[in-house]
C-alpha cells in the first residue's frame, strides 16, 4: 500500500493488517466517474484504506480473490517502488497504491483524495456515494445530488505537477 493521503478517515496500519478480505469494500467505477461503495453484509465503513484519483494501482478483483503479496498484478511497495522494508500486509492491500516516480522510486506519485469531510461522513454507514465530474480543464468531486462540489485542486492536486488526464478513481475501505 502506497498512499500519501493525509486525511483523518484513513485507516491506521493495525486496522489494515487486521481487516480480513471479506470485510473490505471496494469501488473502481471505470469508465464511469461515480459509484456507491458498499460494505458486505451488515457491516459499516470503519475507515478508508485507499481513496484516490490518479495513476493508481489495485483492483477489486484482487481483494475479492483474497490475493496476497507477490500474487497481484503489481505489488506496489516492493516490486514497483523498490522499498526494501515495511508496507507489506500480505493481502490484497499490497497491490494498491499511487505508484512512484521512475527517477526516484521511493517517492510516491501524487493524487487527488476523496474530500475529508465527505469521507468522515461515510464512517459508520453501510454505503458511501463517491463521484467526480471532468469539466474538460479540471476535475471536481461532487456529492450524490450534485449540490456540493470540491475541486481536485483542493484535495491534493495542488501538490501535483499534474494528474493524468486518463487517471482512475479507486477506493478501498475497511468494514466492521
Amino acid at each position: 500500500l502506497i498512499t500519501s493521503n493525509p486525511y483523518s478517515y484513513v485507516c491506521d496500519a493495525q486496522t489494515v493488517a487486521n481487516t480480513p478480505s471479506d470485510h473490505l469494500a471496494c469501488l473502481q467505477p471505470d469508465p464511469e466517474t461515480a459509484g456507491t461503495l458498499s460494505c458486505p453484509g451488515n457491516t459499516t465503513i470503519s475507515c478508508f484504506i485507499f481513496a484516490s484519483f490518479g495513476d493508481v494501482s489495485g483492483s477489486c478483483a484482487e481483494c475479492e480473490q483474497s490475493v496476497g503479496c507477490r500474487a497481484c498484478e503489481t505489488c506496489m511497495w516492493k516490486d514497483r517502488c523498490s522499498y526494501s522494508t515495511g508496507g507489506c500486509f500480505n493481502n490484497c492491500v499490497d497491490c494498491w497504491g499511487e505508484g512512484c516516480y521512475l527517477k526516484d522510486p521511493t517517492t510516491p506519485l501524487c493524487a487527488a483524495y476523496f474530500p475529508e469531510s465527505w469521507g468522515e461522513a461515510c464512517i459508520g454507514h453501510h454505503t458511501c456515494y463517491m463521484g467526480y465530474v471532468d469539466t474538460g480543464h479540471s476535475k471536481i468531486w461532487h456529492n450524490i445530488d450534485d449540490s456540493e462540489r470540491i475541486a481536485f485542486w483542493d484535495t491534493g492536486e495542488s501538490e501535483c505537477p499534474s494528474l493524468p488526464p486518463d487517471g482512475k478513481m479507486k477506493v478501498l475501505a475497511a468494514c466492521a
